[in-house]
C-alpha cells in the first residue's frame, strides 16, 4: 500500500469511492434517504479537483487502485476520510491517519478535530479522539447524526527527542537469509524498532525507525556479521514514528528487477560521493538519469536529469534497450532515493557493455544530508516510502 498526495488524475476514482463507500458502508448506520442525500447520484456534485488541491489530500493506493483518501486543513480540521468499500478493516484508515498526524505535527498544529459519522466514531476513538458533542446536521433536506471529535497533539509537539529513521542496504551472499529472520525480528522488537527489513540471498534492505540507542544497537548487531561489516546507512529524523509496526520479510530480490545473473556484490558502476556529484552532472557530456518511478520524480529531481517514465523499476532494462543501447560509449550518471536501485541498474548496464557508468553513492538522501542547500542542485522534495511522504531538500 502506498500513501501519497493527491494528483489531478485521481478525481474520478475519488468521486466513485466517496459514492460507493457511503452507499454501501454507511448504509448500515443511516437510512436510504440519508445516504442518498449524503452521496447524490451525481458523482461530481463536488469539484473534486478543486476540493482536493485546496487541502492536504492523502491517497491510499494499491496496484494503481485508489483504496482510500483523507484531507487535512491547515487549522487541524480533518475532512473527507473514506476507505474503499472492499478494503474495510485492512489498515487503510490507519495509514491515512498516520500521514495526516505526521503532517499536522510538521505544521505545529496543536489540535485535530473532525465531524465523524456513526460508522467512523469507533475508528477515531481508537486513535485517541474524544467526543466533544453529538449533533444533527442537515444535508440536502435530510437530517444526519454525526459527532464532533478532537485530539490534542500538544504532548507530541513537546517530545524532546525525535525518532531516528535509518535507511540501509547491502548486497552480500546471505545463504542463510531465511534463518536470519526470527533472530533479527526478536532483536528489533526488544529495542522497540519499527519499519521494514527485507532479506534475500543477495543481501539486506531496510528503513527502520526508533530511538537513537535502538538504531545504534541494530546497526552494531548487523555489522558484527562479517558479510555485513561494510554496511552503510543514512539517517533522517521524524517527530512521529513513521511506521505502525515491524515487518521482516523474505524476498526473492531486494528490489524487483527481473534480470538474472546480475550481482551487485561483484560488479557495479563507479560510486560518486555527494560532494563530487555536482561536478559530474554539470558536465554536458554526461547523461543524467533518474532511475525512480514517475510518481517519485514528480516530487523532485536533479536539474537536467532525464525521467525514463518508469511505472516500476523492473521496466528499466527495457528503457535501456530502447533508448540507450545504440551508444554504449555514452557517459552515464544515475541516481535513486537511497542507492540500491542504482546498484542493480549500474551492474546491469555494465553487463550490457556500457563503458562509463556512475551512480550517486548513498542516493538522494545522502546527498541532501551532506551537500549544503546553497550548493545543492536538487529541485523539490524527495519521496520516501513511509508515512512522512517526502523529505525536504
Amino acid at each position: 500500500m502506498l500513501i501519497r498526495l493527491f494528483q489531478k488524475q485521481d478525481s474520478d476514482q475519488i468521486a466513485q469511492l466517496f459514492h460507493d463507500t457511503i452507499r454501501e458502508v454507511n448504509i448500515r448506520d443511516y437510512s436510504s434517504a440519508q445516504v442518498q442525500a449524503w452521496a447524490p447520484d451525481d458523482l461530481y456534485f463536488i469539484d473534486w479537483t478543486e476540493d482536493c488541491t485546496s487541502n492536504f489530500t492523502y491517497i491510499a493506493e494499491e496496484e494503481d487502485k485508489i483504496i482510500g483518501f483523507a484531507q487535512l486543513e491547515t487549522d487541524g480540521h480533518i475532512d473527507c476520510f473514506y476507505c474503499h468499500k472492499d478494503y474495510q478493516r485492512c489498515g487503510v484508515g490507519t495509514r491515512l491517519y498516520r500521514a495526516i498526524e505526521a503532517k499536522a505535527l510538521e505544521l505545529k498544529i496543536e489540535r485535530l478535530f473532525v465531524e465523524v459519522s456513526i460508522t467512523a466514531r469507533a475508528f477515531f476513538k481508537s486513535r485517541g479522539f474524544t467526543v466533544v458533542k453529538e449533533q444533527q446536521v442537515t444535508c440536502r433536506g435530510e437530517k444526519l447524526t454525526n459527532f464532533v471529535m478532537e485530539k490534542s497533539l500538544v504532548k507530541y509537539l513537546e517530545k524532546s527527542e525525535p525518532f531516528v529513521v535509518a535507511t540501509f542496504y547491502h548486497f552480500a551472499d546471505l545463504a542463510d537469509y531465511k534463518s536470519m529472520r526470527p533472530t533479527i525480528t526478536d532483536f528489533c522488537n526488544s529495542h522497540d524498532l519499527k519499519g521494514v527489513i527485507l532479506l534475500a540471498q543477495e543481501g539486506i534492505n531496510s528503513t527502520i525507525a526508533g530511538s537513537r540507542e535502538g538504531i545504534d544497537a541494530l546497526l552494531s548487531y548487523l555489522q558484527s556479521d562479517l558479510r555485513l561489516q561494510n554496511l552503510e546507512h543514512k539517517e533522517t529524523t521524524s517527530d512521529v514514528m513513521p511506521y505502525n509496526k515491524l515487518r521482516v520479510r523474505i524476498k526473492k530480490e531486494l528490489v524487483k528487477f527481473g534480470v538474472s545473473d546480475i550481482d551487485p556484490s561483484k560488479e557495479v558502476g563507479t560510486y560518486v560521493d555527494p560532494q563530487d556529484w555536482n561536478q559530474l552532472i554539470s558536465d554536458p557530456n554526461v547523461l543524467v538519469i533518474d532511475t525512480r518511478n514517475i510518481y517519485e520524480v514528480e516530487f523532485g529531481t536533479f536539474e537536467g536529469a532525464i525521467n525514463p517514465n518508469l511505472d516500476f523499476f523492473y521496466e528499466f532494462p527495457k528503457y535501456v534497450e530502447n533508448n540507450l543501447s545504440s551508444n554504449k560509449q555514452q557517459k552515464i550518471a544515475m541516481f535513486c532515493t537511497g542507492g540500491i536501485r542504482c546498484e542493480k541498474a549500474s551492474a546491469y548496464m555494465l553487463a550490457q557493455g556500457f563503458n562509463e557508468v556512475y551512480h550517486l553513492k548513498g542516493g538522494i538522501l545522502k546527498y541532501l544530508a551532506e551537500v549544503p542547500p546553497e550548493e545543492s542542485l536538487w529541485q523539490g522534495e524527495c519521496f520516501v516510502f513511509d508515512d512522512r511522504i517526502a523529505t525536504k531538500g
